[in-house]
């Protein structure tokens, strides 16, 4: 009877969304679009398994011995529906397409690795970004369901809906009403992510980390399109807000994506009760002392001051030689990080900057923000500047972290 039961729900599912087939919906979180099938996309994300799981087995067994994962980067092609933010980049002098799809997908990609270099078995919806790889939210679900895994993990980035509102700040969510969700543990894993990525220094945010259950947030029983159907514990995170376009500028580095990627890792690492890592990492941005350069835009923090582009940063051992060298790319956003470091105490060497002694801590990132002084008569900058928003930036805020606007 429980079966029957639960294929004529799943029929029903399926009928209503028939109607929407007379035409291609709109691929956003709140949405489903009609099932389709694309074999080719699901050869080379995630073999079907002949162990399913149970839509009654939603447990999460901590401290296992190797966790099984399912990642899902959102979106996917370079179409309408991938929410592309095309804008002028400073340091590149040029016009820069940026889409959503890509940087999850980065951030996805070193996910993977993260997590399988610690024992974890990781599946994934897309491993390539073409609009053959835009499944649908049933599609997804029935991947993620055959993978029989423990875990469900989105990965997304922000927008606020609108050309006024700019905020950033990580937000996590997860399938029920706040403070109970539908599956086990979900709750508990939106916490911890929301929390360490807030934790991160490598950028600047608006407000703390952010969780809520998708039928709170969306003030209804549908809430986000890819939980619809999915019956895993799980989450979908936010990493940041991509419309602010200082972030976006970020977002635009690969090895930053992998920042957050390496901080979401550790998230599950803490999630699974799983033991510390043995390296550690080194990350920042490096500033000069001045204003950004050309359109005056919204900015928090430091972000305010003009990034370096094109520089070689050097962590080096406490005798001054170099151990790794990066490149900070063109991209406007001076971005940083040294990764795979073995604890202990390290010289960070920059040209124009005083060589700075920092220590590095096992399964730890340690921040080391520059700004480089070329006014040495001028005060010294201050650790925080004023915030520069629009004057309804603080009330938008709170309309998007109540749900009343975003997307």
């Amino acid at each position: 009877m429980k079966f029957i039961k639960y294929s004529i729900a799943l029929i029903t599912c399926f009928a209503l969304s028939v109607p929407a087939m007379a035409q291609r919906s709109t691929r956003s979180q709140g949405e489903v679009p009609p099932p389709k099938t694309k074999k080719a996309a699901q050869e080379q994300t995630v073999p079907h398994r002949s162990k399913k799981r149970s839509p009654q087995n939603t447990g999460v067994v901590a401290g296992q011995i190797r966790p099984r994962v399912f990642l899902n980067p959102g979106h996917g092609g370079h179409d309408s529906d991938d929410r592309p933010c095309p804008f002028y980049n400073e340091g590149m002098q040029a016009r820069v397409e940026y889409y959503e799809s890509d940087s999850n997908l980065k951030g996805a990609m070193a996910m993977k690795d993260i997590l399988r270099s610690r024992g974890y078995e990781v599946f994934m919806s897309r491993v390539n970004n073409t609009t053959d790889d835009d499944l649908n939210l049933f599609e997804i679900h029935q991947l993620a369901l055959n993978s029989g895994a423990d875990v469900f993990f989105a990965i997304h980035s922000n927008s606020s809906g609108s050309a006024t509102r700019r905020v950033n700040f990580p937000f996590a969510i997860y399938r029920g009403y706040d403070g109970g969700g539908t599956a086990e543990g979900s709750e508990e894993l939106a916490g911890i992510v929301a929390s360490n990525l807030a934790d991160c220094e490598a950028t600047s945010w608006s407000r703390g980390g952010l969780t809520h259950g998708d039928w709170s947030f969306y003030r209804n029983r549908s809430g986000l399109g890819v939980f619809r159907w999915n019956k895993l514990p799980g989450i979908l995170v936010e990493n940041c807000f991509h419309d602010y376009q200082i972030e976006r500028e970020r977002l635009l580095n690969k090895d930053y994506c992998g920042l957050l990627a390496t901080i979401n890792s550790r998230s599950l690492d803490k999630f699974f009760n799983r033991p510390a890592q043995q390296f550690g990492m080194v990350a920042g941005i490096v500033r000069y002392d001045y204003p950004r350069k050309g359109k005056r835009l919204t900015s928090f923090g430091k972000d305010a001051y003009q990034p370096l582009n094109g520089v070689p940063v050097e962590l080096c051992d406490l005798e001054g030689n170099p151990i790794q060298t990066y490149q900070i790319d063109n991209y406007n956003n001076g971005f940083y990080c040294f990764t795979r470091v073995r604890p202990g105490r390290y010289l960070v060497a920059i040209d124009g900057v005083e060589d700075y002694e920092l220590e590095v801590k096992a399964d730890k990132t340690t921040y080391y923000n520059v700004t480089v002084v070329t006014q040495p008569d001028a005060v010294e900058c201050e650790e925080e500047i004023t915030v520069v928003h629009s004057e309804t930036t603080e009330s938008d805020e709170s309309a998007i972290a109540n749900g009343e606007t975003g997307q």
